[in-house]
């Protein structure tokens, strides 16, 4: 018997539209010539990955960022300028479906992300209306946090540990298909979602046939 107490998200091309052309972009007019190899669709390499593992901090990612542009410098905010041409959009309508789940389900987010970008989201600038993700969501679970990264197995089992959760009560929502065979691999539910699509309708049938 299958009771969902808990809801788990990705982010990026779930609750925030992606543009990766426009990331891409930004972090060329830095200087980063081979942008588009290291910032994969649904994964990074090279100083963005080990960025996002928290494997290096934000200074050393802006150091190395410099050294790739072959400047002196790379400031913070311009690192985190290059990051947030990620955001496209963050609908209204996903963060009002989030708070009325957040009534009956433990709501997560787990997400291959970074400090640059974090800054951002958890900020009342995410919104539109003041509020940061947090506010969306019961606790937060960033890959650079956890020092992991989605596929693997490790990071799902992290989390399950770290909130006492069981994985036949969860249901992963993400846009990666790797991502959500990893989290039904642990035990969890996965439901894949097309980039940027809706997903409450497919969660909420989801609920149904799970109760």
């Amino acid at each position: 018997v299958y009771m969902i107490r808990n809801l788990i998200f990705d982010l990026g091309g779930v609750v925030i539209k992606l543009d990766q052309d426009e990331a891409i972009r930004r972090f060329h007019s830095l200087g980063i010539e081979d942008a588009r190899e290291q910032m994969g669709v649904y994964g990074q390499t090279g100083i963005f990955l080990e960025l996002e593992r928290g494997d290096i901090d934000v200074e050393t990612f802006c150091r190395k960022l410099a050294e790739q542009a072959h400047k002196e410098y790379i400031s913070y905010d311009e690192a985190q300028w290059g990051w947030l041409g990620y955001v496209k959009e963050v609908p209204a309508g996903r963060l009002q479906n989030l708070l009325k789940l957040k009534e009956k389900y433990k709501v997560i987010l787990l997400s291959n992300t970074n400090p640059l970008m974090m800054a951002w989201v958890d900020s009342p600038a995410f919104s539109g209306d003041g509020h940061p993700i947090s506010y969306y969501f019961d606790r937060l679970y960033c890959s650079y946090g956890l020092h992991d990264y989605k596929p693997s197995l490790s990071i799902f089992k992290k989390v399950l540990e770290a909130e006492g959760l069981k994985a036949e009560e969860c249901i992963f929502v993400d846009d990666g298909l790797k991502n959500v065979e990893a989290a039904e691999e642990v035990g969890m539910h996965g439901l894949h979602v097309a980039k940027d699509a809706d997903w409450m309708d497919d969660l909420t049938a989801m609920l149904e046939k799970l109760a």
